[in-house]
């Protein structure tokens, strides 16, 4: 039979499937009947609107019901391979089963935002086998591991429902965009994943284990606090890892989300200390944390060919003008920009990338007011340069691993 997956509770390792003949009644399954390249898709959580294959028998759980099993990845439609190079929007994807490469271009890639690509050599990918002019060509591409940092580190049931917990638990602060609003968190989950990278990179989770089961615990410092001013921590169990012999070395989990909470947790006692809060700077560089207006006269310097390559992210009556016009739009922006940061120092926000602090400065572009996007400025030795401008999302989830961002002028 060919259908699609219906439901499936990640938690509890059973779903449903379609029913091709009858949509108002699918066919249990359960997580041991699914095999090949559908096994590391379900690990991924990159299940729903692939196509399947699958038998039918009578069900072990329900008599009289029909139950799915030897459940698997139609690949007479859809091929499963990895990235073999990628770069300037498009690259090469190379066919696990003939090894054949296929063309890729970053319009083809599904659920990926094309102004910010986020794909790389290795990712192993899902696509259809199409040509073109370009001859074998991959259309309607997955991304198969789209987790963060810390899903990988850690198996969540639902993660954005322990998102909305953690905003429940913390003190009041808005996570989602004021312009551009999601109905979600995605201020919380950037804060939450590159704050997690950064205590990582600095090695601050603290190990743990019970005394009477042995069991081990790990946990880490989220930077956010109650409404009371407690801190509010991430709680993990040890766990033994699915096998990770399979074809595409998809990374599985070696612990198990427990919850967020403060050192209230009944899971705090496994602990001998607390962890420490991500920093991003020394106290010798709090210095560097404002911005010097009269470094270089105040005068930024400009990277014309990034700035260039990035016309697609500024307005479209600004990206539209020739060369010479637009450089001189956003040198009357910057000018404006550098004006009120004299007027008020908090106008150029701090934001830490690529391990070091930069600026963000607004680039009021249409309107003296408003401003359309912000620009990524860096301290090199005794002058600023500008190199790259963001949207106001991304910047305002980059500034507020540092702080809350004062909203002056940075309002997604």
């Amino acid at each position: 039979m060919q259908s699609i997956i219906q439901f499936y509770h990640f938690g509890k390792g059973w779903g449903w499937i379609e029913n091709p003949n009858d949509q108002s009644k699918g066919f249990y399954f359960h997580i041991s009947s699914v095999i090949g390249e559908l096994k590391e898709l379900f690990e991924a959580k990159k299940i729903y609107d692939e196509p399947i294959i699958f038998e039918t028998r009578p069900s072990k759980v329900k008599s009289g019901e029909v139950e799915a099993f030897d459940i698997k990845l139609d690949l007479a439609k859809r091929s499963v391979g990895y990235v073999t190079e990628f770069d300037s929007g498009f690259g090469w994807i190379k066919d696990f089963t003939s090894n054949d490469k296929y063309f890729v271009h970053y319009s083809k890639i599904k659920g990926v935002d094309s102004k910010y690509i986020s794909i790389e050599a290795g990712d192993p990918v899902i696509f259809t086998k199409g040509s073109s002019e370009k001859g074998k060509e991959a259309f309607d591409v997955v991304k198969v591991d789209t987790r963060c940092s810390l899903e990988t580190f850690a198996d969540f049931d639902d993660f954005n429902q322990s998102l909305l917990d953690l905003k429940a638990l913390s003190e009041g602060e808005h996570w989602d965009y004021i312009k551009n609003p999601t109905s979600g968190v995605p201020v919380l989950y950037s804060y939450i994943n590159h704050t997690f990278d950064r205590i990582l990179a600095q090695n601050k989770i603290i190990e743990g284990k019970s005394s009477k089961d042995k069991k081990e615990y790990a946990y880490f410092n989220t930077g956010l606090v109650t409404p009371f001013q407690d801190e509010i921590y991430g709680y993990f169990l040890k766990i033994t890892p699915i096998d990770k012999s399979n074809q595409w070395h998809i990374q599985q989990p070696n612990y198990e989300f427990l919850e967020f909470n403060t050192d209230q947790s009944h899971y705090r006692k496994y602990f001998p200390s607390a962890p420490e809060i991500a920093s991003y700077f020394a106290e010798a560089e709090v210095r560097e944390l404002v911005f010097d207006t009269s470094l270089n006269g105040g005068k930024i310097i400009i990277d014309r060919e990034h700035l260039k390559n990035r016309k697609s992210r500024f307005p479209s009556k600004i990206a539209s003008l020739d060369d010479e016009t637009f450089f001189d739009a956003i040198t009357k922006s910057i000018e404006l920009a550098t004006k009120r940061v004299r007027r008020n120092y908090k106008t150029a926000i701090p934001h830490f990338y690529d391990g070091k602090i930069q600026f963000l400065l607004p680039l009021c572009m249409l309107t003296k007011k408003d401003a359309d996007l912000a620009l990524v400025v860096n301290k090199e030795e005794f002058v600023y340069k500008a190199h790259t401008v963001l949207t106001l999302d991304q910047a305002y989830n980059n500034a507020r691993l540092l702080a809350k961002p004062d909203r002056e002028w940075l309002n997604p």
